[in-house]
């Protein structure tokens, strides 16, 4: 059976690369010579099948989010304009992939067909950016610059920014908090240039601000059911039905801790796409549609082979989720969801 195109959109490539010093370009045998519980690599994106990727771009870590003591301390940051230094780092660590053909970048609609048809023959993954975390961007005014870059959905908080209330990794008491002036002014000019709007890491209350604004494209790149995981960092069925209604896709975040909160105390519980991942999928279809469903596994996002679904491996292991939904909506939920939302969210032409 052919695969379709896989999407996921979340990774964070870049970040890893530039603050934690992975080089991304080895192999999996390699890299996990350093670190054996890597699971992401540019050679594993390419033997798995995947497509397209929204790769992060992100400020790195907030001392006040984190503290001080934290490691490695080049991944922190005070001010906006560090935050802006270490996001356009991880810009131009994507545009030298794309210049040594490791990766294409794809920053219109034309591009993501020339990368498609390309891709057929070559299975070079193609990247769209995704600005995770919104404090990079030191003035609204500046967004211009970002979008030249190639930024083309922007989540505005992780945790607090000054555009808004985030909630990190989540709690169970559901943080409340919505978007400053400055978040709804960066949204409303988001509007203007057609950038998506990621709500991933935002405080509920400001996701409902944000949807009464009228923003065109919304999507949450990576979030489960809040119903199976309670937490605030994970979407209630109102905000589920509420982005389907926008058209807006969900990308099922492959996390033992957010597949099953009993992981969390009891990591002998065994967490599996047949299981777990299968339910949550499940619920946001029944709640949404399955024309909202995606991958947006957040493999590398500071976890690793062991906090992942049993049969996920590496990256490269993606195409196992198309085995726990419907037949008839596999190939929707592998990709072809999400690449229905860029055709719908690029621009014609850079």
């Amino acid at each position: 059976m052919s695969v379709p195109p896989i999407v996921d959109a979340h990774l964070d490539l870049a970040e890893n690369a530039t603050l934690f010093g992975h080089d991304l370009r080895l192999g999996l045998a390699a890299a996990r010579a350093e670190r054996p519980q890597a699971t992401v690599s540019l050679p594993g994106l390419r033997r798995g099948g995947i497509a397209v990727v929204f790769a992060t771009v992100t400020p790195g870590f907030l001392v006040a989010d984190v503290g001080t003591d934290f490691e490695p301390r080049a991944a922190l940051y005070e001010t906006p304009q560090e935050a802006e230094a270490r996001a356009l780092a991880q810009v131009s660590l994507y545009e030298e992939w794309a210049a040594a053909g490791l990766v294409r970048l794809i920053r219109s609609l034309a591009d993501l067909d020339h990368h498609l048809e390309l891709w057929q023959a070559d299975r070079t993954p193609g990247l769209v950016l995704l600005m995770e975390s919104a404090d990079p961007i030191v003035e609204v005014a500046d967004l211009d610059d970002w979008w030249q870059r190639g930024v083309r959905l922007i989540g505005l908080t992780y945790g607090d920014t000054r555009y808004g209330a985030g909630v990190g990794s989540g709690s169970e008491v559901v943080r409340r908090g919505g978007l400053t002036s400055a978040g709804v002014a960066l949204l409303e000019r988001m509007g203007e240039y057609g950038i998506a709007w990621d709500i991933s890491h935002l405080a509920e209350d400001g996701v409902w601000q944000g949807l009464e604004l009228g923003v065109g494209r919304v999507c949450a790149s990576h979030a489960n059911a809040r119903q199976l995981t309670p937490s605030d960092r994970h979407l209630s069925d109102e905000v589920i039905r509420a982005l389907a209604a926008r058209d807006g896709v969900v990308g099922l975040v492959l996390y033992n801790k957010f597949l099953d909160p009993r992981w969390r105390h009891d990591r002998s519980i065994a967490v599996t796409l047949a299981d777990q991942a299968r339910r949550h999928a499940q619920h946001l279809a029944e709640v949404g549609g399955w024309r909202y469903v995606g991958i947006g596994s957040d493999l590398d996002g500071g976890f690793g082979r062991d906090q992942t679904p049993t049969e996920i491996d590496s990256v490269a292991d993606l195409v196992r989720v198309g085995g726990v939904v419907p037949p008839e909506v596999r190939a929707a939920v592998l990709g072809g969801n999400w690449l229905r939302f860029l055709r719908t969210t690029l621009p014609r032409s850079s």
